[in-house]
Parts: structure tokens; C-alpha cells; sequence
């Protein structure tokens, strides 16, 4: 908190100061001075009139003079306007008032003027009402303190014991330069003016300085209340202005007793610019021509009064573009390069050093830029410094490709090369000055080998280009024979075995060195496994990892062929393994195996398996617990056969082992797997089933029908059963049957609705509510609720239609058999008003929508729901849903239905509305309209003639009808 204090200071001294800029302002804008010639402060008046007599200057017109005695307005003043000069108003202030109701002591006078704005200004005197001039001095005394009781009752208690200030008189003001007084009103940008004003007062006058800029009508103070009556200043921006100086009293109280404002018009001078020069070392360019990559110098000769100022400009003419190469400056001087050849001006514009002008004058000159071509006299290849003069190169080997070109400026390389084969260009190196470049070819055939060149500051392409042609030959790689060995044997009979390491090895020749490549197919799969990629060794280990019949074999080819093989050999071999066999699986605890298949919780047993195989086996341990229908591996493959195991949780388990040879890729060779019921003191609840005549029920209960529940579970001591029910709708439980060792009742619903049926179990000697439990969700249906499904348009109304011509009435009509067939299997009964394009109304719009309704209110029907796809410009899009204002099961249906459909298909949210439509204003029942989406929408047109889409409407749709409080 403190710290938010402290940050609140700058905010409150920022505003303080804002504030006191702005009241700076207003007095520079609307001043008033009031000089009162009677009576005077502390005049002793011995006359019944009070005869007040004065001037009032002011910037705007006076609009009333209220006079105050006591603070009791005693009159208004005439305004008698004297002069306007000086853009001043002079305004005679003349009043008389019969005082002789007043008592004889000290009053206050007050007199307040405001002008046309009404900007306000108070002056205030006491004044010594005595009938009698000559008073004792004891009357004085008594004068003395009536004055400061008088003071004090009236709040004026500083008046009373401060020195009251005489007014301060402004005689003149004047501004000089160089100590000449300024006598035509005209000065000048950028100099340094006195302004200095002669003013008296008996205490010591204090001097306020103001400038006003005439053509914004706003005030600045340049300097605010001294004693010194002179203040430099220096304008900067040219225009009409008053100067003017206020001036009070040393000790006064007030805004200002006198001010004086002169009128001054502020002028720049402008510069001139004699020459613009080019030069290059020293030499003025004469003719007109200068040359790309040189350092020019443009210089211009200017003058003005304070000073000149200097832009530097350049305009390429055939972009008629201008470009300023240096902004306004005092040196007269620019280095400037030019990089492009062409037509140009170059020119400067000048500006007086105070001037606020773009520029004061300016001089262009037209030049033409140009630039060198380099020449290309030869292009060799050679090979360790060996010129190549035959046109032949090989694949692999490093050659110096170098040219011999010149250029008034220096040259630029630039190499290439050509596969004439493909007709394509490479660019190997791009320009620089080296003009040789190392290449290497990479693949056989014909090629040009070339350089282009081109002036150091050229911006062409190329200035000249030498190309010539060269064979790049390579040279072929043999395989006499490929082998595979174990142990340095070689293999002679074509088999060997899963996890044996073989060595396979290529005997190649080649004149540039030989590559290998290693390679295995798998004739069952018919596929290739290139084991390892082309390398100078010639052998590689190889360990078979399945059984099968393979061909082994070598690729080779010249160390720097760019072709996949020059040479190869396949071989074929046999590769196998045995299998591992499980003669069976034990658990044994303390050493005692089990037989019961019973074991506990918490007790460490034995798993152990007994197994064989050619090269050792690997037993791999798996648990399943039947209750969650899932396995755990409790150990991966390893060669123990044995593995200690502590049960948590009771129930019915499988308990198991996979084997598989040690060489063995397969998952598992054999495996043995036995049922175990794991005893603890808390009961398990395996399952809970609903059956109908001893069949399983897995969904849906019909209202009236007697079903059999029943439980499934495991527990040391035996189990106790507790059955419940809980409707869903109102959240409410039903315990069909408290505890006890029965597993099963039976049971009959009577009402429809969403319920959960549920198994509560516990060991029988358990003091808990439960130990175990499992609810499973039934849909309870009764045959007592009828939706209408109304497929909009058909028959002679086709709807909207998509722009690929997918038309609304048979959208709208899958859809709703969809939805109804949803609801039927929910044991809804649904009617349809239409189940085909056929329709049984005429085409006539009004008896169409009368016909559909008709439908409704002729069933006694629960809902109506009528399926439609929206239409407007092709660009909008979404799904909203409309019932009835004023039908609260309308508005809970649509809301329900609009928030399934937006949550399944996902598309732009338009929300719930009302709407007076016919078919939902004139049925009786509860009613909707559905708008899918839109067909005139090109991607929801797409969605809208799938089926998957239209699938997923209709089971939204049913879901948020199904969930309705009243269905």
C-alpha cells in the first residue's frame, strides 16, 4: 500500500503543475487592471457621497461593474468605453452612492469587473467614513482597532496585518538588437532581441514577460514575475506577434496592476545557391560524363543573412525517381558513388539556416553515369597442374577450371557447367574476383565447362562468356565372389541359424577402389533389407533374427560412381531356430506348491515355470486380473525361470508364463496360463449383470418387465450383496434389497426414464458400509410419449439447393427417418408427416404447412420436430434451432437440441431463437424448427449430403430430446 502512495506523488505534482501552466494562460488572455483614483485605500471620506472615480483597462470588452460595501452590493457602474488601442480597452469607471445610512468607523469597498467572457477581476480599499475630520487621538486609536475588528469579522484578516501594496505604473516597452531600439516593428528569426520595460511603483515593480503568435491566437510567458525589467529573446518561427510586458507592485497580491502589448512582424531571410559543382580527385567534371563505382564530390555555393543550410538530391531518369542521398546540413559538400549506369540529375537544395520553408532555392544538372565491360580472352581445366587439352575428365577427380579476362575496373567470375544429357545449367561458383574455382565431377557424360565475366561495378549479368566442351567418363566395379563364415568357417551348405554372429564378406576390383553394399531379402515376405550402405570395407557381421528361407548378397560399384550397382551376387540360404516348449507352470508358497488354487493377499509366492529349447529359453511372467479384464506383465523375458509375487487385491486371477527360444524374434514360442482366486478380508465385485430370461441385457429395460440382477464377487470370509436403483432424473437412491449372501433379485420397473443399477458388497464378517461396488446405466423405456418428425419441403418444394444442386427436402428427409428410427429404438413412438418425396398434399405452400400441423394435433402428440437446412448469401454459416415464444418445453427442447447438435458436428454456434413460423405457432404440442446448416454454404453443403453428418445430426437431435425434463 505504501508503495502505491508514493506512486500517486508524481501523478499529483504532474497535475498540480498542469494546472498551473493553465491558469498562466488564462491571465495572458484575459486581463483586466482596475486603477481607482478616489477614493484612496484608508481615505477618511467626512461627506454623505461616496464619489468613486477611476479607469479599468482590459483586453476584451467590459460587460458589468458591481460596486460592494461590507460585501453588500450597493450598484453597477455604466460602462462609459474611452479607447480601444494598443489592443486594449479603456473603460471610465464613475459611480456616486449616498453613504449617510453608514455608521462612522472603517468599511470595505469592493469593486468587481467582468468582462465579455466573463473572465473577472476584484479590487478592494478600505475606506474611513468620519462626519467630523478632526478626531482626537483617542478617536484615532479607536479608528486603529474598528479597522482590524472590522478586518477580522469580514475573513480579511492578511489585509489587516500585511503592508498594502501601491499599484504599479507601466510607462513604455521597447525591444532592441545590439542595444538599437526597435522603431519599424520588424525583427528576425534566429536573432537575439532585449525586451525591456520602464515601469514605477512605490514598492518595487515586478516584471512578467509575454509573447503572443497572432495567427494561433495563443499566449506564451516567457519569463515569469522579477524584479529584473529585461529578458533576451530569441524568435523562431516567422509570423505576426504582440510583445508585452505586465507589471504589479513588489508586495501586490494581484495578477497585474499594468501590462503594455506592441505589435512585431518576424521575417527569415532566404539563401541563394550560385553553383553546383561535380568533381572527381579535385577535377571538376565538365562534360557531363561520370562512371559507376567512383567517389564523386557535389558541392554547392550558397549565402543567406544567418547562414545556409544544404540538401543533396540525385534523380535516376528512367524511373523518374529522386533519392536524397543527405538531408539539410551546413557543409556544402557530399562523396557520392554512383552504382548504376544511366541518365541522371544531381542537383542541391539550399535553405536559410532559420528558414522553415522545404527550401529557399535549388539548382539540378543533368549527368550520364556509365560503366566498363570486361572481355573473357581464355577458359582451361587442368589436372595437377596439367592444362587438359583432349576434352576428357573423370568421374571423382579435383580440377582447377581458371579464366584470363580484364577490365578497365577489375573482373568478376562467375562458373558454370552443363549436363548436356539433361540440357541443364549449374552455377558452381558465383562472381568474384578469384578467377579460378576447384570442381569435381560428380557423374559421366558430356558437359560444357564455362565462365562468364564482368566489370567489378557492372550491374549486367554477364560482359562476356567462354564455354567449352569436356567428356566425364568413369570406370566400373567387379564382384568375383561373395561368402559368409562363422567362426572363420565358410558356409558351404547354404544354413545357418537364428542368433549365431556370421561374417559376410565381397571379393571386388575397380580402378578407382571398390564400394560395398550389403543386402538380405526375406523370400516369405519378398522384401529387401539393405543391411548396410556402400562403405570401402569389404565385410560386414551379420546376425540372422528369424527363421526363413533369405538370399544374401553384395552390391559394388566404382568409388565414385554415381550409378546404384556396377556389380552384384545373391546367395541363397536357410535360416533356423527351434521353438521353446512350457511342460507347465507352478505357484508355490514356502516351498509347497499350490493345488487349490486358492492363494491370499499380502503373502509372497513362487511363480515358476519349467521349460526346454535348442539354445536356452527366455520366460516371460504375465498376471490378468478377470475383474478389469486386464494383463501385467510382472517380469519381461529373462533366463530365470522364477519370480516372487505378493498379491494386493483379491478377486479372480489368471496367472502365467510365455517361453520362447533365446534366438527366438517371435513374441512367444508356448505358454501355460491357470485360474487363481486370490482371498482377502475385503470383499471384490467381479461384475454385475441385468438378464431377461437368463439372456444378458446390455442397454435398455422396458417398463413392466421383470429382470433378474445379479452380482459376480470374491471375498476370504464369504460375501454379502446390497442392491440399489437410482433415477437419474431426480437424483434419488432406491436399496432394493439390503445385505446379504443371495447374489441376485429380482426386479421390475415401472417407470421410463435414465436409471443406474448398482451391486454394494462386503466380506461377511466386515464392520463397513461396503467394501466393493459397481453401478451400470439402463435406459428404461415406456411406450407412453410420441414425437412428430417433420421432414421440411418435399414433393413439388424442393427447398434451398446447394451450389452443386443438393437439395434441402432430401437432406431434410434422411435426416429425419435417421432421427426417427434413433427415437424408436428408444422406445419412442415417432410419426412421421412424411416418409418419401411422395407427398399426400397439394402443391399449394399454405395447405402444405396446414397439412403438417394437422398431422400433430390429430395425434395427441408430446413434441413436434421439423428438420430444415438454412440458405442466405453463400457466406454464412452455423446451426440454430427455433421454437415458440412463450413455450417453456419449446425453449427447453431447442435448447437441448442445440447444444447436442453444436457439441457432435461441430459447427459455428447461431444459438436458440424464437420465431412465429406456422408449424410452430399453430401446434398444440410443444414444438421446434432445426436449421442443420447451410446448404448455400459450399462446405456445409459437403457436410449436409454425407451420410456420417447426417447421422450425427439425427443422434444429437435425439439426445437433447431424450434429455428433456417432460419427455
Amino acid at each position: 500500500m505504501r508503495n502505491k502512495k508514493y506512486n500517486l506523488m508524481p501523478k499529483i505534482i504532474s497535475l498540480f503543475f498542469i494546472l498551473f501552466l493553465f491558469s498562466i494562460r488564462v491571465q495572458a488572455i484575459s486581463n483586466i487592471s482596475i486603477d481607482l483614483k478616489t477614493p484612496i485605500h484608508k481615505g477618511i471620506i467626512n461627506d454623505k457621497k461616496l464619489n468613486i472615480d477611476g479607469e479599468i483597462k482590459s483586453i476584451l470588452k467590459l460587460k458589468s461593474i458591481y460596486l460592494y460595501i461590507d460585501n453588500k452590493k450597493i450598484g453597477q457602474a455604466n460602462l462609459n468605453e474611452l479607447e480601444f488601442k494598443e489592443n486594449t480597452y479603456k473603460t471610465r469607471l464613475k459611480y456616486t452612492k449616498d453613504i449617510s445610512s453608514l455608521k462612522n468607523g472603517i468599511h470595505n469597498l469592493r469593486i468587481l469587473a467582468i468582462d465579455e467572457q466573463n473572465n473577472k477581476k476584484e479590487k478592494e480599499i478600505s475606506i474611513n467614513i468620519q462626519e467630523n475630520q478632526e478626531k482626537s487621538e483617542t478617536d484615532k486609536n479607536i479608528i486603529q482597532n474598528n479597522l482590524v475588528d472590522t478586518n477580522v469579522k469580514m475573513g480579511n484578516i492578511e489585509k489587516a496585518l500585511t503592508t498594502v501594496s501601491n499599484e504599479a505604473k507601466l510607462e513604455k516597452v521597447e525591444v532592441s538588437y545590439n542595444g538599437n531600439v526597435i522603431t519599424n516593428g520588424e525583427i528576425g528569426v534566429g536573432k537575439s532581441y532585449v525586451i525591456k520595460g520602464y515601469g514605477n511603483s512605490e514598492n518595487g515593480v515586478l516584471y512578467q514577460f509575454w509573447v503572443k503568435d497572432l495567427s494561433t491566437n495563443s499566449w506564451t510567458m516567457i519569463r515569469d514575475y522579477g524584479e529584473t525589467n529585461s529578458f533576451n529573446y530569441t524568435p523562431t518561427k516567422a509570423g505576426k506577434y504582440l510583445i508585452g510586458i505586465h507589471v504589479k507592485d513588489k508586495y501586490s497580491k494581484e495578477n497585474l496592476d499594468d501590462f503594455i502589448y506592441e505589435n512585431y512582424t518576424v521575417t527569415v531571410s532566404k539563401a541563394k545557391l550560385e553553383k553546383v559543382e561535380v568533381s572527381y580527385d579535385g577535377n571538376v567534371i565538365t562534360n557531363g560524363e561520370i562512371g559507376v563505382g567512383k567517389s564523386y564530390v557535389i558541392k554547392g555555393y550558397g549565402n543567406s543573412e544567418n547562414g545556409v543550410l544544404y540538401q543533396f538530391w540525385v534523380k535516376d531518369l528512367s524511373t523518374n525517381s529522386w533519392t536524397m542521398i543527405r538531408d539539410y546540413g551546413e557543409t556544402n559538400s557530399f562523396n557520392y558513388t554512383p552504382t548504376k549506369a544511366g541518365k541522371y540529375l544531381i542537383g542541391i537544395h539550399v535553405k536559410d539556416k532559420y528558414s522553415k520553408e522545404n527550401l529557399d532555392d535549388f539548382i539540378y544538372e543533368n549527368y550520364t553515369v556509365t560503366v566498363s565491360k570486361a572481355k573473357l580472352e581464355k577458359v582451361e581445366v587442368s589436372y595437377d597442374g596439367n592444362v587438359i587439352t583432349n576434352g576428357e575428365i573423370g568421374v571423382g577427380k579435383s580440377y582447377v577450371i581458371k579464366g584470363y579476362g580484364n577490365s578497365e575496373n577489375g573482373v568478376l567470375y562467375q562458373f558454370w557447367v552443363k549436363d548436356l544429357s539433361t540440357n541443364s545449367w549449374t552455377m558452381i561458383r558465383d562472381y568474384g574476383e578469384t578467377n579460378s574455382f576447384n570442381y569435381t565431377p560428380a557423374k559421366a557424360g558430356k558437359y560444357l565447362i564455362g565462365i562468364h565475366v564482368k566489370d567489378k561495378y557492372s550491374k549486367e549479368n554477364l560482359d562476356d562468356f567462354i564455354y567449352e566442351n569436356y567428356d566425364v567418363s568413369i570406370s566400373k566395379a567387379k564382384l568375383e565372389k561373395v561368402e559368409v563364415s562363422y567362426n572363420g568357417n565358410v558356409i558351404t551348405d547354404g544354413e545357418i541359424g537364428v542368433g549365431k554372429s556370421y561374417v559376410i564378406k565381397g571379393y571386388g576390383n575397380s580402378e578407382n577402389g571398390v564400394l560395398y553394399q550389403f543386402w538380405v531379402k526375406d523370400l516369405s515376405t519378398n522384401s529387401w533389407t539393405m543391411i548396410r550402405d556402400y562403405g570401402e570395407t569389404n565385410s560386414f557381421n551379420y546376425t540372422p533374427a528369424k527363421a526363413g528361407k533369405y538370399l544374401i548378397g553384395i552390391h559394388v560399384k566404382d568409388k565414385y560412381s554415381k550409378e546404384n550397382l556396377d556389380d552384384f551376387i545373391y546367395e541363397n540360404y536357410d535360416v533356423s531356430i527351434s521353438k521353446a516348449k512350457l511342460e507347465k507352470v507352478e505357484v508355490s508358497y514356502n516351498g509347497n506348491a499350490i493345488t487349490n488354487s486358492e492363494i491370499e493377499t499380502g503373502k509372497n509366492y513362487t511363480i515358476k515355470g519349467y521349460g526346454n529349447s535348442k539354445n536356452e529359453i527366455l520366460y516371460q511372467f504375465w498376471v490378468k486380473d478377470l475383474y478389469t479384464n486386464s494383463w501385467t506383465m510382472i517380469k519381461d523375458y529373462g533366463e530365470e525361470n522364477s519370480i516372487n509375487w505378493k498379491p494386493t487385491i483379491g478377486g479372480k486371477y489368471l496367472i502365467g508364463i510365455h517361453v520362447k527360444d533365446k534366438y527366438s524374434a517371435d513374441t512367444l514360442d508356448d505358454h501355460i496360463y491357470e485360474n487363481y482366486t486370490i482371498l482377502s478380508d475385503n470383499a471384490r465385485l467381479e461384475k454385475v449383470e441385468v438378464k431377461l430370461d437368463g439372456n444378458l441385457i446390455s442397454n435398455n429395460l422396458n417398463v413392466g418387465k421383470t429382470y433378474t440382477i445379479e452380482g459376480s464377487a470374491t471375498s476370504k470370509n464369504g460375501v454379502l450383496y446390497q442392491f440399489w436403483v437410482k433415477d437419474l432424473s431426480i437424483n434419488s437412491w432406491a436399496m432394493l434389497r439390503d445385505y446379504g449372501e443371495s447374489n441376485n433379485i429380482t426386479y421390475t420397473p415401472t417407470k421410463s426414464g435414465q436409471y443406474l443399477i448398482g451391486v454394494h458388497v462386503k466380506d461377511k464378517n466386515s464392520k463397513e458400509s461396503l467394501d466393493d461396488f459397481k453401478y451400470n446405466q439402463y435406459s428404461i423405456i415406456g411406450y407412453n410419449k410420441t414425437v412428430i418428425v417433420d421432414a421440411g419441403h418435399g414433393g413439388y418444394d424442393s427447398g434451398a439447393v446447394g451450389p452443386t444442386g443438393i437439395k434441402e427436402k432430401d437432406v431434410t428427409l434422411k435426416v429425419a427417418l435417421k432421427l426417427g428410427k434413433i427415437l424408436e429404438n428408444s422406445g419412442v413412438n415417432v410419426i412421421y408427416t412424411r416418409t418419401s418425396d411422395n407427398v399426400s398434399w397439394p402443391s399449394n405452400e399454405s395447405q402444405d404447412l396446414a397439412a403438417r400441423v394437422a398431422i400433430a394435433n390429430n395425434n395427441n402428440t408430446d413434441l413436434y420436430v421439423s428438420i430444415h437446412a438454412n440458405s442466405f448469401n453463400g457466406s454464412a454459416n452455423g446451426t440454430e434451432t427455433y421454437y415458440y415464444d412463450g413455450s417453456a418445453k419449446g425453449k427447453e427442447t431447442a435448447e437441448k437440441v442445440q447444444k447436442e447438435l453444436v457439441n457432435s458436428i461441430g459447427l459455428y454456434d447461431r444459438g436458440v431463437k424464437t420465431a412465429g413460423y406456422y408449424v410452430l405457432k399453430n401446434t398444440i404440442s410443444p414444438s421446434i424448427l432445426v436449421e442443420l446448416g447451410f446448404i448455400d454454404n459450399r462446405n456445409e453443403e459437403i457436410l449436409l449430403n454425407s451420410d456420417w453428418f447426417q447421422q450425427k445430426c439425427a443422434e444429437a437431435i435425439a439426445k437433447g430430446i431424450l434429455s428433456t425434463s417432460f419427455m
